[in-house]
């Protein structure tokens, strides 16, 4: 056995999904704040034939489930049944349904904030550009994580796109 070797607290099998801008915002009125065509794709790219986790809001926002994914939606609202979801009132309940399966973290904030401490990988787009919200990612330590991989992309738009990659240490 190797004695050199770091435990993981996190999970392997979770990880955040998530665009920002350069002051890391993430959302403005429930919404994204920008429309990038590459981003959505991208996100579609990754998360598609897996879990992804979201709150309540940010799934009121979308309208609808996200095709060809199981879609669990974290809320504190005993009355709320969406059609095709799973509903999870609290973390411990979605960890035991997702169990081992690869799981996305997809919003908002507040659920960003919850599972930051749980997950083993994130996958961020960071847009190289400024825009007006009112919702932030949380304060993340990237001296926690390493990267794994790092590409830019120009969007028709004309926004530089970096699409990020890191494991947790």
């Amino acid at each position: 056995m190797n004695h050199n070797t770091k435990r993981r607290v996190a999970n392997d099998h979770l990880a955040i999904i998530v665009a920002m801008d350069r002051n890391h915002l993430i959302g403005k009125d429930n919404r994204l704040p920008w429309h990038i065509p590459e981003d959505l794709a991208y996100f579609r790219k990754v998360t598609l034939d897996h879990n992804v986790i979201i709150g309540k809001n940010t799934w009121l926002s979308l309208g609808k489930p996200l095709d060809r994914r199981t879609n669990i939606v974290l809320s504190r609202d005993p009355d709320f049944h969406p059609r095709g979801c799973i509903v999870c009132h609290d973390i411990r309940d979605v960890l035991s349904i997702v169990n081992e399966q690869t799981s996305f973290i997809i919003g908002g904030a507040s659920v960003f904030q919850q599972f930051v401490p749980l997950v083993g990988k994130l996958y961020l787009t960071r847009i190289e550009a400024v825009f007006e919200g009112d919702v932030y990612f949380p304060d993340l330590d990237l001296n926690q994580w390493t990267l794994l991989s790092y590409e830019t992309q120009t969007a028709r738009s004309g926004f530089t796109l970096a699409f990020e990659t890191y494991i947790r240490n």
